[in-house]
């Protein structure tokens, strides 16, 4: 028997808002620490006539800081059920995470790379 797998398209565009920051990580690791500069160097013209280089602005930087922000809100959106219940004698507050794989995938791809940009801006502008 088989079962059909269905892609929430929510879940496909956050993780399309996710990837240009993966993929911007994955080119300056190669670059940077593991001295492979092709990749790189290849698409660094193309990241300069965008907006790279200026500062933050409606550039390729705004996509690239906040594209794995949105990204884990649409996918925490179809992956929590927040619920609260109030009573006169207690309150009662409950989170579910439902088992919708692909978005997981997505949540926890866009938190790790917000962990990676916030240890990056932490090491680089650490005085120690």
């Amino acid at each position: 028997m088989k079962t059909a797998y269905r892609i929430n398209w929510l879940s496909a565009a956050a993780l399309l808002l996710a990837l240009p920051t993966a993929y911007f990580v994955l080119i300056a690791v190669l670059k940077y620490i593991f001295n492979v500069d092709g990749p790189f160097d290849s698409l660094w013209p193309t990241l300069e006539q965008w907006g790279a280089k200026e500062p933050l602005g409606w550039n390729i930087n705004l996509l690239i800081l906040f594209g794995p922000v949105i990204a884990l809100i649409i996918a925490a959106t179809q992956v929590l059920k927040i619920r609260f219940q109030f009573n006169k004698e207690q309150f009662d507050f409950h989170i579910q995470i439902r088992k919708h794989w692909f978005a997981l995938f997505v949540a926890v791809f866009s938190g790790g790379l917000l962990v990676l940009l916030f240890w990056y801006a932490a090491g680089e502008n650490c005085n120690c």
